[in-house]
């Protein structure tokens, strides 16, 4: 890592460590405990804080981080120091109202879910010390809880159906509360006795509402309204290859129909596989070398993975690996074809089945496709696509 980078994540740990044991001895100190329990707290807490900082490093330093969590520790911090001033004021409330599935949610969204587990755990650790209540039952209902909802958030796509996930987490932390808070340790029942984990479901949704609404707008789909920007025919380097190509620019706007359906069936990034095939044909149409493709991507600010796919797909000396750059392969090979034969004969017989298949078989493309990522299944089903998009094909005479 940059010297910067470096300096940002040696702050970060100093502050995860220190700022957990200093703000558990202030609340030692608080609530009145005596020295031999404040030296056993605060010995746990080191520990747990020490562990937490571990991981932490650990995960960053091997790429473990998901999403660009990498490149933002003050951002994961801030998420941190929230969760953690939150977790030593529990012990002052009674612990059924304990928002710990939220705030284990965020932090693992904003790290991964080995560092959020990691982190809940020590988080859930501090309250129970600090707190008079029984501390297996109350670890255990909130640490269970939490495990199952980072599970269940694990892989938030950009569709970002949480639905489901929101769900299982409430239903989750409301049976182990339940389970755990009132009928363990009670022999009476009262409808009162259900309050607390009904409000706490109702503040963690809240909670947990606001956290995947940022998320969704600044981590998963940051680059949303940039790909719309890029994949718009009407956009104007599309333009100036319209201007500078009238046949490249049609042909990769039939290209991108063509991909769009088949990384859709395929579930693929369809964002990028669609980028790619609208600018494949920007380097042979203004005959750029690769320093000047860098020089496009950069200046049109394309998505880190939008571009680093444009510029594999534009090296020629590099293999076709990712499966969306496959798909525009197969696409562009399709349509380039059809379009010359239409070019040579715009009422020229073709049966399209054939042609298809004599392509796919090609010992050319088989080549050039021996590296991808792409599947049987994922093959059969760009065939199958192909095969049921005849009608398009017409529109290209």
């Amino acid at each position: 890592m940059e010297a910067v980078a470096r300096k940002k994540v040696f702050i970060t740990n100093l502050i995860i460590f220190f700022g957990a044991v200093l703000l558990t001895a202030g609340v030692c100190f608080l609530k009145s405990k005596s020295k031999g329990e404040m030296i056993q707290i605060l010995v746990t807490t080191a520990f747990f804080a020490f562990f937490m900082t571990f991981v932490y490093s650990y995960e960053l330093n091997s790429d473990g981080l998901d999403y660009d969590n990498r490149e933002r520790p003050y951002r994961f911090l801030l998420v941190y120091c929230c969760s953690l001033i939150l977790s030593l004021l529990f012990p002052f409330i009674d612990r059924g109202g304990w928002l710990f599935v939220s705030l284990g949610i965020a932090l693992a969204l904003f790290s991964n879910s080995v560092v959020g587990i990691c982190m809940v755990s020590g988080l859930i650790t501090f309250s129970t010390l600090l707190s008079q209540s029984p501390g297996l039952y109350t670890f255990l209902v909130y640490f269970m809880a939490s495990v199952i909802s980072i599970v269940v958030f694990k892989n938030i796509d950009e569709n970002f159906n949480v639905g489901g996930s929101i769900f299982i987490s409430m239903a989750s932390l409301f049976v182990l509360e339940v389970a755990g808070f009132i009928f363990l340790e009670n022999k009476e029942f009262s409808a009162e006795q259900f309050i607390y984990p009904i409000v706490n479901i109702v503040i963690n949704s809240i909670i947990m509402f606001v956290v995947l609404k940022y998320f969704n707008e600044y981590v998963v789909n940051r680059f949303r309204n940039r790909y719309l920007e890029l994949n718009d025919q009407e956009n104007a380097t599309l333009i100036s290859l319209r201007e500078k190509s009238e046949e490249e620019y049609w042909r990769s706007i039939h290209t991108a129909y063509l991909t769009e359906r088949i990384a859709n069936a395929c579930g693929l990034n369809v964002d990028v596989a669609k980028n790619l095939a609208y600018y494949h044909r920007i380097k042979p149409a203004f005959s750029y070398s690769e320093e000047e493709m860098v020089d496009f991507v950069m200046k049109n600010h394309f998505p880190p993975e939008a571009a680093k796919t444009l510029l594999d797909f534009s090296d020629k000396s590099k293999p076709i690996i990712i499966k969306e750059a496959a798909v525009v392969y197969l696409s562009d090979k399709l349509m380039s074809t059809l379009m010359m034969i239409f070019k040579k004969n715009k009422k020229q017989a073709v049966d399209y089945k054939e042609l298809i298949e004599a392509l796919l078989m090609k010992q050319q493309i088989q080549d050039a496709l021996k590296a991808s990522q792409l599947s049987r299944s994922d093959f059969n089903n760009v065939r199958e696509i192909m095969l049921r998009e005849v009608l398009y094909y017409d529109f290209l005479r």
